[in-house]
């Protein structure tokens, strides 16, 4: 009896066991099938308002529910400024509508998970209504620098409010009253005014204070309500375009680019229109009747514009008082319809025709004859008068002004010619060149130099042969204080910067680019960034925001062919940057995040790289119907140089960086920051809890 007691408890027990797994299992089936479901429901990709999932799982769970616009990527990343992995956690969204999210207040596109688990995404404006439409309106946001006049005793505040009803604005937090001068500028850095009198003012464009300029101006950055809605408003990059150290988010030493003109001009007539009520004469009589004045001889007026041909050879004040007298009167040597072409008499001395009335030798080669002077080979001879019917036949030519049988000691080689003009290039200035100098403590002196006039520089020959002789002094002795080294010549138009106290081009190129202390100041957009998170994130929503890096690549992708290269530098290529095609940021200096000393953020925001919009693969996807920054550098150009941006059709463009181009912060979320609700649509977007 006690034995059958005891099996029919284990019987009892094995039921329950039983149940108990069954019940467990059932559960498990259910709760997986619910979470597919809040993840598809007929192909439509959702989170149920009572689903979550985490914002390091959101690319991933989208792909594997069947998301074809979801990648992943395998290539090598740099999401932690010190260490460069193979990506293993890696997606690239290129959904062109699953991409919406609202954090903040804001609206957001989801532009690819980080290998330290957080989710990028790029700034696309203020929510309406719960909805990131692209009809939405107008917000706040920068206009371009700019500079203001603060010498009055104005307040000024660590923050601001915006009243969005009335669109105005006022300062907010710590505030003071200051007036701008040497001694209190470079403390209200950073701080907001509405440049009123009262701490109450208000006011529909805000100035944010962003550097010194002088004792009664600062640089600022206005705010006002006319920014698109995808971005932050429009700013410049850096202050200018001048300098290969522009293209930092951070930056320090600048060496400005100068280009030198090597070409002159010599203005060979003048045109203007002619008219029958002017007075005209066959010859003119210097000081009589009037004194030290052109007078008009026996003066007459044409009666139509037939007439205008007969001009030629004629003089006029181009006055229609019969009795003007000037210290300068027109020779008109050409009529075309109603204009004439002219050269003018003019000095208050008894000047004639022949005084004005040049003579140009011009031949197809030369002879230097050693002693500092050219003579013109096969000669052939012309009167500035006879320039407008002419000028075609002097082009590409060797030309003596004035010269004494065929001889001068200024010899010119013409460029170009028009009805009008002479470009030249003075081949009698020589200069020398060298691949490298010495220093004596106060002065260069090129070493192996060559000596080269401006007109033998721009032959390809000497083009080529300069590609190791960038330095000059622009002198024959090859001595000098301030030593300029060419990096681009486009015809007769060096590019360069100058060196001092001994440097070398090494030494400026790490100066702007590559040494520890290389980012020493903020670029307007950084700036311009950090105090938009300062705003709308920092109190309420750093800790949701991950420490990633920012990859400012300074690298340049053909280091050892461009003209900035001393040892074979081509001086008719340009200075590329970020030549990789992975997400890696090779350089400590160009890893921009709060951990990274050598390139310290202010705050956890940034831009996104140019690598990273390429992998979306679609100008869609990029697209915002607005021109905006990406972080990337592009080029130094002979003129310029330019940072990476996107144009109003989504495709790659290179902006000088003193342009005024759209501002799209980018941050990070933390792994385990959770979504709620939603598709990913502009009108649907997903929600951070």
């Amino acid at each position: 009896m006690a034995l059958r007691n005891r099996r029919k408890i284990i019987n009892s027990n094995k039921r329950k066991v039983f149940f108990a797994l069954f019940f467990l299992l059932l559960f498990i089936s259910v709760g997986y099938a619910y979470l597919s479901a809040s993840l598809s429901i007929n192909g439509q990709v959702v989170l149920k308002a009572d689903s979550t999932i985490s914002a390091g799982n959101l690319l991933q769970k989208l792909k594997n529910s069947g998301e074809t616009c979801i990648t992943k990527y395998e290539g090598q990343v740099t999401d932690q400024y010190d260490q460069t992995v193979t990506a293993t956690n890696v997606y690239i969204n290129r959904c062109e509508d699953k991409r919406n999210v609202i954090f903040a207040n804001h609206c957001w596109q989801v532009v690819r998970t980080t290998e330290t688990g957080g989710l990028k995404m790029v700034y696309n404006g203020e929510a309406e209504n719960g909805k990131c439409l692209s009809t939405r309106g107008t917000h706040v946001g920068y206009a371009a620098r700019t500079s203001q006049n603060l010498a009055s005793n104005y307040w000024y505040g660590a923050d601001y409010t915006y009243d969005s009803t009335n669109q105005l604005f006022q300062i907010s937090g710590t505030t003071e009253q200051v007036t701008w001068n040497e001694t209190t500028g470079p403390g209200l850095i950073g701080k907001y005014t509405c440049k009123s009198t009262s701490v109450d003012g208000t006011c529909s464009t805000l100035y944010l204070v962003d550097s010194y300029y002088n004792a009664s101006n600062a640089y600022v950055i206005p705010l006002n309500f006319s920014s698109n809605y995808s971005q932050f408003g429009e700013l410049q990059f850096n202050v200018s375009d001048n300098s290969p150290g522009y293209v930092g988010y951070m930056y320090n030493e600048v060496y400005s680019i100068q280009q030198k003109k090597l070409t002159s001009t010599e203005t060979m007539l003048g045109s203007t229109s002619l008219s029958t009520n002017y007075w005209y004469a066959n010859s003119v009589t210097w000081g009589s009747p009037t004194a030290n004045n052109y007078n008009l001889d026996n003066q007459y007026q044409v009666s139509a514009t037939t007439d205008y041909p007969n001009l030629v050879g004629n003089y006029t004040f181009r006055s229609a008082t019969q009795s003007y007298t000037d210290t300068s009167v027109y020779y008109i040597v050409a009529v075309d319809g109603t204009r004439m072409y002219y050269f003018q008499l003019n000095n208050t001395g008894n000047h004639t025709l022949e005084d004005f009335n040049y003579t140009y030798t011009y031949g197809d080669s030369y002879t230097d004859n050693g002693n500092g002077t050219y003579t013109i080979n096969n000669p052939t001879t012309i009167n500035r008068s006879d320039w407008y019917t002419n000028f075609r036949n002097l082009n590409n030519k060797y030309v003596c002004k004035n010269a004494t049988n065929n001889t001068c000691s200024e010899l010119w080689y013409t460029t170009s010619t028009s009805y009008t003009s002479m470009s030249y290039v003075d081949i009698s200035k020589k200069y020398k060149y060298a691949k490298d100098f010495t220093w004596d403590g106060s002065k260069y002196v090129l070493n192996n130099n060559t000596s080269v006039s401006f007109f033998e520089m721009t032959k390809s020959s000497n083009v080529i042969a300069l590609r190791n002789a960038h330095y000059t002094c622009w002198n024959e002795t090859g001595e000098c204080a301030t030593l300029s080294y060419i990096y681009y010549l486009l015809g007769a138009s060096p590019s360069y910067i100058n060196l001092t106290n001994g440097k070398s081009i090494e030494d400026a190129k790490n100066e702007m680019l590559y040494n520890n202390d290389v980012n020493t100041k903020n670029s307007i957009i950084k700036s311009g960034v950090d105090a938009w998170y300062k705003h709308y994130l920092l109190s309420t929503y750093d800790n949701y925001v991950e420490d990633t890096v920012f990859c400012d690549d300074r690298s340049q992708s053909n280091l050892s062919s461009n003209g900035w290269n001393p040892n074979g530098g081509n001086l008719s290529t340009n200075m590329y940057f970020y030549g990789l095609s992975d997400l890696s940021c090779p350089n400590d200096i160009d890893s921009f995040s709060l951990s990274n000393n050598k390139a310290k953020l202010t705050y956890k925001v940034g831009l996104m790289t140019y690598r990273e919009a390429e992998l979306f693969n679609s100008t869609n996807v990029r697209k915002t119907g607005q021109y905006y920054w990406l972080l990337s550098p592009n080029t130094v150009t002979p003129a310029a140089v330019a940072v990476f941006g996107i144009d109003i059709t989504g495709i790659f463009r290179n902006y000088g960086t003193s342009n005024d181009v759209g501002v799209r912060p980018v941050i990070s979320l933390k792994s385990e920051v959770s979504f709620s609700g939603g598709t990913g649509s502009e009108g649907d977007p997903w929600v951070v809890q």
